[in-house]
């Protein structure tokens, strides 16, 4: 008898556990088909449609409009510093002054030379005119004329050759003194007073000039072609940007562009002009340089945080009916941020900025805010 109730007991806890899973199961598919049903709040933008500048970014470097590396042109020890750095000075002032004795006492040397070389001249000259109507008559050979003309000609040979070293000696004496070429400031001066300088060898200082700065860059060989058609339309245009202050921004122009690609970096060298010169910028400066080269108009433009990027391409889920779909695209270009795509998109279209992971394509979403 107690075998049978125990048997009994044993099937209803089955019958129980049975029913109890059956209800919890259809309690689960309930649910999930409630949540399937419910719309995903998803973040968006409007894609806009509007013109989008075209430009390169490069990074360059600042340099004065007009700078010059003061070389000096004789050897010699440096006598006297004139200027001091930082000085401004004007066209022709004296910036160095080096010693001219061995120039000065080449130049009295030449003189004497030159001296006793016209003397000899005058002399031959005159034994020339004497011996002339004698070589007429016979009285002297045609030999004894020549050698007194061929001495006529070493001495005027020698008065040159005098000649030339005392203009060369003072041309030295006057390279000596080393003026500036350009008005303009001193820059750091490399040697000091006792220094023997050489002639032709490392720059003394450089002087720069007030006014513009010229920005150094390279173009890549990928963005020529955009470049030249640039060109071909008319000026060009540039500003610098500044990391630090979005909203400053100095405009220039493309005033060079040169014509072999650098073998050794396969870019192309450039330069631009600045229209302004702020005090913050110095010659030697890195800055960020951007070419405007045109607009696209009538562009799709979506930020770039709506971009997604698989194996197949780049797309974006875009809202259409309450739903996500897919939507591939091609960037084209960026730009502080937001990029002008190509491929199906429509003007007003909310496309996602934040994709939520649970989001798939052709699920139900509402905009944030409400919206359906």
């Amino acid at each position: 008898m107690k075998l049978r109730i125990l048997v009994t007991l044993v099937v209803l806890a089955l019958v129980a556990g049975v029913v109890y899973r059956i209800q919890h199961q259809e309690s689960d598919a309930d649910g999930k088909r409630g949540g399937a049903d419910r719309a995903i709040e998803v973040r968006t933008v409007p894609v806009e449609v509007r013109d989008f500048p075209q430009v390169i970014d490069l990074p360059g470097t600042l340099e004065a409009a007009q700078q010059v590396a003061i070389v000096a042109q004789v050897g010699g020890t440096l006598l006297r510093l004139h200027v001091e750095e930082g000085d401004a000075v004007r066209a022709g002032q004296l910036l160095f002054s080096l010693d001219s004795r061995p120039a000065q006492a080449r130049i009295a040397q030449s003189q004497a030379t030159l001296t006793g070389a016209r003397a000899e001249t005058a002399e031959a000259e005159k034994k020339l005119e004497r011996l002339d109507p004698l070589m007429q008559s016979g009285y002297i050979s045609r030999q004894e004329y020549d050698d007194a003309l061929l001495a006529l000609e070493a001495a005027r040979a020698r008065a040159g050759n005098a000649r030339a070293e005392m203009q060369a000696a003072q041309l030295e004496v006057q390279y000596a003194e080393i003026r500036a070429p350009i008005a303009g400031r001193v820059g750091r001066i490399d040697v000091r007073q006792g220094s023997l300088v050489q002639a032709g060898g490392d720059p003394l200082t450089t002087l720069i000039a007030p006014g513009a700065l010229d920005v150094r860059a390279s173009v890549a060989q990928q963005d020529l072609r955009e470049l030249a058609a640039a060109q071909a339309r008319g000026r060009v245009t540039a500003e610098i940007l500044f990391e630090d202050d979005r909203a400053l921004r100095v405009p220039g122009e493309l005033v060079f562009v040169d014509s072999q690609i650098d073998p050794a970096t396969g870019t192309l060298p450039i330069k631009v002009r600045l229209s302004d010169t702020p005090p913050t910028l110095l010659s030697g400066q890195g800055v960020n340089l951007r070419l405007l080269l045109g607009v696209e108009q009538n562009a799709s433009v979506v930020p770039e945080a709506a971009l997604q990027h698989a194996q197949q391409g780049t797309y974006v889920y875009v809202v259409r009916d309450g739903k996500a779909e897919v939507q591939t695209i091609r960037a084209v270009r960026s730009l502080d941020g937001e990029y002008m795509v190509e491929g199906g998109l429509r003007a007003g279209e909310p496309v996602l900025i934040e994709v939520p992971q649970r989001l798939k394509a052709g699920s139900k979403v509402r905009l944030e805010g409400g919206v359906q």
